[in-house]
């Protein structure tokens, strides 16, 4: 057995597993530069293993603190559960920054948020955005540091086939090949719903109602409430906020792109409007 530890954002992670299993996971499996974490730092010990079923089959078992979690036949099934979770406590956990559920792409040096929960199309959309020239910033999380900037989370894409089933696809440019991703203020931030036959019909939103979209998709809200209302007021101050339908990725994806670079800067008066709301209303109605 092997004991893997790594650390991000303050939050250790503690991971025994076989030498032959690691092959199935990341590489690194926090997708941020790691490093070895204070004596304070929250600790979360993982199992990956192998076990039998009661038919005598492999079965591959992930463990959190030492209960079990999941346990499949499929071996990559319980590798994408085991990142999944570690990402999930390391975002749930942290004081350093908030995380929100959200794809994040670059686009002309500013970044671009699309918040949403899992399973929202939030992927399939930031792939087609990196198809149109968007670099690629994270398909599941916005880290949104102490200065209101958002910070690279980048994974695997993890994309759905027609029946439904989840794979990691295709190659994506990380800290790990070498580029390092600077941290970006964020510059839109689009509240989209995905429908078949969703039609495409942006309207702006207002400073109050963007935070709101963003508290909605945030982890820890409730853990943290003071940081995370005053780190996304930040992220909000610099942003233009939009809502709309969408449909197909790829047409989502055009009409993203025009209305980006039809409009860079916010109104004055939106700019303002923030400053003239009241932070609790909006926690009532998340809480």
């Amino acid at each position: 057995m092997k004991l893997v530890s790594c650390s991000a954002y303050g939050v250790q992670v503690a991971l025994q597993t076989r030498f032959d299993l690691l092959e199935h996971l990341p590489s690194p499996l926090i997708p941020v530069p790691t490093r070895e974490a204070s004596g304070t730092a929250p600790l979360v010990r993982f199992e990956f293993v192998e076990a039998r079923s009661s038919a005598g089959r492999p079965l591959f078992v992930v463990a959190e603190d030492g209960a079990r979690l999941f346990a499949s036949p499929d071996v990559k099934a319980a590798a994408r559960t085991l990142e999944s979770r570690v990402h999930l406590q390391v975002a749930a956990l942290t004081d350093q920054a908030v995380f929100v559920h959200a794809g994040v792409v670059a686009w002309r040096g500013r970044a671009l948020v699309l918040p949403g929960p899992s399973q929202s199309g939030k992927s399939t959309l930031v792939a087609s955005l990196i198809a149109a020239g968007a670099k690629y910033y994270s398909d599941e999380y916005a880290v949104i540091d102490l200065e209101g900037r958002i910070h690279p989370f980048p994974r695997r894409l993890r994309l759905r086939d027609a029946m439904g089933q989840e794979s990691s696809a295709g190659p994506v440019i990380s800290m790990v090949d070498g580029e390092d991703l600077e941290p970006l203020q964020p510059a839109w931030i689009m509240n989209l719903l995905y429908r078949p036959d969703g039609a495409w019909d942006p309207k702006e939103l207002t400073p109050g109602q963007t935070l709101l979209a963003l508290l909605k998709n945030t982890v820890a809200v409730r853990r943290q409430s003071e940081l995370t209302l005053k780190t996304l007021k930040l992220a909000v101050e610099s942003a233009m906020g939009w809502q709309s339908q969408r449909g197909d990725a790829d047409a989502a994806a055009r009409e993203i792109v025009q209305l980006m670079d039809a409009g860079n800067r916010r109104s004055e008066s939106n700019e303002n409007a923030l400053e003239d709301g009241n932070p609790d209303q909006l926690y009532d109605e998340i809480l």
